[in-house]
C-alpha cells in the first residue's frame, strides 16, 4: 500500500491519533476498541464520540484526558484524530464511515462492513479516491477453533475441500434490542453471520459464482429479524458451502462439517466446552490403507489480538491492510444476495468476483 496520506498531507511515521465513534453499552465494543487502541504502541486514543452525553462521561472516566464529542461532524472538523474506528449499530456503519473518509480520516469499521454491496462499493471508491486506508474489524479470524480447521485444510490433511457446511441453531426467541430489529441490524445474518461467512470464505479460496438463499419468518413475531436464514454458495471450482443459522431448530447438527477428497472435519460443538474451560477438539476422519479412521485434534490457542498493531504498521510502514475492504465486501455480498435469492426464488450472481485472485487480506497461520 505504501505510505498512507494522512490528513492535511502529513505523513506520520511515529504516532497515529485515533477516535472511537460509538461508545454504546451493548457488549462494550466501543470500550474494547478504545482499550486495544490505547494498548497499541504508536496509536494514541484522542477522541470518543457518542450521541448520548452519559456515554461520553463514561468514556472520559474510562480514559481520562480523551476528548468527548456528541457530534461526529464537529469531531471531524476539529481534526481530533487521524483514524476513526466506527462502532455503531449496523445501519449507521456506512454513513458514519463515509463522513469520516470525506473528512480525511482513515477508517476501521466494526463488522459487518455495511448493509449492502452498494454501500461497501461507495466506501471503497471513496477511500481509494482520497488515498486513505479502509479496513473492517473481522477479529474472529484469530479464534483458535477456526485457525485449527484452516490449518488442517492448508496442510492437506483432508485433501481438496469440495464441501463446507456450518450450522448454528436452537429453538428460542432471538436476542432483543436493535440487534433483533431488521431495519437497524440488517437481519439475522448480519451479526454472527458476518463472522461465519468470513470464516467460510477463508476456507474456500476461490471465486464465488452464485448465492442461493432460504429465509424463514414463521414463529417469533415479537422481533423483526428472520427466524432462520441460509446461504448456499457456489464457487468457480465447483465447491459448495452451506451456512445455516436458526432460532427455530429442534434438530441439531454438527457445527462444522467439511468434506475433502481424502477425509472430513467435524466440529460437534466443542466450542461451547472450550468456553467452559475445557479443551475443545475437532474430529478428523480419513482412510488409512483403505480402512476408516478417526482422530481428535485439539483446538489451537487463539491468536494474540494484533489487529491494531497491524493497522499501525500499515499506516506508518507500508504494511498490508489487515482486512481489506474488498474481502469484507464479499461477506456482505453473500448476506445481501442470500436474502435477494430467497425473495426471487433463484440463485443470484455475485458481482466484483471476476477480479478476485485470492484472499486480499492476511490470515493467522497464512
Amino acid at each position: 500500500m505504501g505510505r498512507s496520506r494522512m490528513p492535511e498531507g502529513e505523513c506520520r511515521v511515529d504516532e497515529v491519533r485515533c477516535a472511537v465513534v460509538g461508545y454504546g453499552a451493548a457488549f462494550n465494543q466501543g470500550r474494547s476498541h478504545a482499550r486495544q487502541i490505547q494498548e497499541t504502541p504508536g496509536l494514541r486514543l484522542t477522541a470518543i464520540c457518542d450521541l448520548d452525553p452519559a456515554r461520553i462521561e463514561a468514556a472520559k472516566a474510562d480514559f481520562p484526558g480523551v476528548a468527548g464529542y456528541t457530534d461526529m461532524g464537529r469531531m471531524v472538523a476539529d481534526r481530533a484524530a487521524d483514524l476513526a474506528a466506527i462502532v455503531v449499530p449496523h445501519r449507521f456503519h456506512a454513513p458514519a464511515a463515509l463522513a469520516c473518509l470525506r473528512g480525511g480520516l482513515h477508517v476501521v469499521i466494526e463488522k459487518p462492513m455495511a448493509l449492502t454491496i452498494e454501500e461497501c462499493t461507495t466506501l471503497i471508491e471513496e477511500a481509494k479516491a482520497r488515498r486513505l486506508m479502509l479496513s473492517v474489524y473481522h477479529n474472529r479470524r484469530c479464534d483458535g477453533d477456526f485457525s485449527t480447521i484452516r490449518g488442517l485444510i492448508r496442510d492437506g490433511v483432508v485433501g481438496d475441500v469440495f464441501h463446507v457446511e456450518y450450522y448454528g441453531g436452537g429453538f428460542g426467541l432471538p436476542g432483543g434490542g436493535w440487534r433483533a430489529d431488521k431495519a437497524v441490524s440488517g437481519g439475522a445474518f448480519y451479526d454472527w453471520g458476518a463472522h461465519i461467512v468470513d470464516w467460510t470464505l477463508g476456507l474456500v479460496e476461490d471465486r464465488m459464482v452464485a448465492v442461493t438463499g432460504f429465509f424463514h419468518k414463521r414463529v417469533w413475531h415479537d422481533v423483526t429479524n428472520e427466524d432462520q436464514v441460509q446461504a448456499v454458495i457456489r464457487f468457480a471450482g465447483g465447491q459448495g458451502a452451506d451456512v445455516q443459522q436458526s432460532n427455530i431448530s429442534l434438530g441439531p447438527k454438527p457445527r462444522w462439517r467439511i468434506l475433502g477428497t481424502e477425509g472430513a472435519i467435524l466440529d460437534r460443538g466443542d466450542r461451547a466446552r472450550a468456553r467452559g474451560g475445557e479443551r475443545g477438539a475437532l474430529a478428523v476422519r480419513v482412510r488409512v490403507h483403505g480402512y476408516p479412521a478417526e482422530f481428535q485434534v485439539p483446538y489451537r490457542d487463539g491468536e494474540p489480538m494484533t489487529y491494531y498493531a497491524r493497522i499501525h504498521a500499515c499506516l506508518t510502514a507500508g504494511g498490508p491492510v489487515p482486512v481489506t475492504p474488498e474481502s469484507a465486501r464479499r461477506v456482505i455480498a453473500v448476506l445481501e444476495l442470500a436474502e435477494r435469492s430467497s425473495a426471487s426464488g433463484h440463485s443470484e450472481p455475485v458481482p466484483y468476483e471476476d477480479a478476485w485472485s485470492g484472499p486480499h487480506c492476511t490470515w493467522p497461520h497464512a
